[in-house]
């Protein structure tokens, strides 16, 4: 087995995988339920999904707040044609450091596990402080540090190449998320920690299921070879079961900020 478990872009690699991304992305729909339920109530009238995906969650926004008005963005070209069948107002291509739209815009602004992915987040962050109404509100969820860390350590173990360490994203903390939100301006955070495990077969399938949904990345491009990986799956198998498979543990943080 041949995996180049990656790309440096994962603009290319979501965008490849759009078609097939709602179907199998359970994981990221439960967050986003939960994301969802977090919102602050009260009325709507401009909402912003940054980083939508499919638009799947963008939608059901839109069913909590009927009122609203959606504008979705995502730098995913394939992302935005499948959002573009949902029933949003406005889809757009668009990165999350540098938003389309002008300042105090939006009373509502939402993001699913997105900001792993983002280079500068600080500077994302700013961008949604710039495109919020005063009295609007921030909410978020994305992946951190202790999220796979059974698949790194089992990579990690088991390959000599030094500077060729598996990083599906960037391995963000509560300390580094609160930093970045306070340096963009927002005063009022509210961050929750939450650890879900998930199943999966072994290793392959777990390294299969990434690469599908276009969450197959690491620092560099790396090269892995089949008996690494065998190597890596034994070890993984070995140090982290879980019932008839393996364990994957994902760490969430969800955040709600205003200015």
């Amino acid at each position: 087995m041949n995996n180049e478990m990656i790309t440096q872009c994962p603009r290319k690699t979501f965008s490849k995988a759009a078609s097939c991304y709602e179907r199998l992305s359970s994981l990221q729909k439960d967050i986003g339920c939960t994301l969802l339920a977090m919102v602050p109530g009260g009325e709507r009238y401009e909402v912003l999904d940054i980083g939508m995906g499919t638009g799947w969650l963008t939608e059901k926004t839109g069913e909590r707040f009927p009122s609203a008005r959606l504008t979705g963005i995502d730098c995913a070209p394939g992302m935005v044609a499948e959002a573009k069948k949902k029933k949003i107002h406005t889809v757009l291509e668009a990165d999350a450091q540098c938003l389309p739209c002008a300042d105090g815009v939006f009373d509502l602004i939402i993001s699913n596990c997105v900001y792993q992915w983002v280079e500068d987040m600080p500077k994302a962050f700013s961008e949604a402080f710039r495109a919020l109404d005063p009295d609007g509100d921030f909410c978020f969820s994305c992946f951190a540090e202790k999220t796979l860390f059974e698949l790194r350590e089992s990579i990690e173990k088991n390959t000599s190449v030094a500077d060729g360490r598996l990083h599906h994203w960037h391995l963000l903390t509560k300390e580094s998320i609160q930093s970045a939100l306070n340096k963009a301006g927002f005063t009022k955070v509210q961050l929750m920690s939450s650890l879900k495990v998930e199943e999966f077969e072994d290793l392959f399938s777990l390294i299969s299921w990434l690469k599908t949904i276009g969450a197959n990345r690491v620092k560099r491009n790396m090269f892995v070879g089949p008996r690494m990986l065998s190597q890596a799956n034994h070890y993984y198998q070995k140090h982290f079961p879980l019932q008839q498979g393996i364990a994957a543990t994902f760490e969430i943080i969800f955040g709600v900020a205003q200015k």
